[in-house]
């Protein structure tokens, strides 16, 4: 073989493994890629799996607060809440609250008596 033919096979090789090492590049890039990105929606998604958690935690408190809240407000829990907290209060609708005469007010004596008890 002549020197030229050796040069061109070397050229012709040496273009032929360029290509290779550029598309085996590439392609190891994109596999990277895809990787990084399933590995990134798995943790997307386990991250939302949390919230969704978090949020039903929360509604689920929403609605025990809200039905508390309605059960509180009813005349009948209101009389008989009044009635064990002595609040002074007379009566109770759900049109109005009438509220007992005013107790007298607190002085300094009474709290130096309540303070030695």
């Amino acid at each position: 073989m002549s020197r030229n033919q050796i040069r061109r096979t070397n050229q012709v090789g040496g273009a032929q493994l360029l290509r290779f090492l550029v598309g085996a590049g590439i392609t190891t890039s994109l596999v990277v890629a895809f990787a990084l990105l399933h590995v990134y929606n798995i943790r997307a998604s386990s991250d939302l799996k949390k919230l969704e958690q978090e949020q039903a935690k929360l509604d689920r408190q929403v609605n025990s607060a809200r039905l508390q809240s309605e059960r509180l407000r009813s005349p009948r829990q209101l009389s008989d809440r009044s009635v064990q907290m002595n609040l002074g209060l007379i009566s109770i609708s759900q049109l109005e609250i009438v509220e007992a005469p005013v107790r007298r007010p607190w002085n300094g004596a009474d709290l130096a008596k309540e303070e030695t008890r």
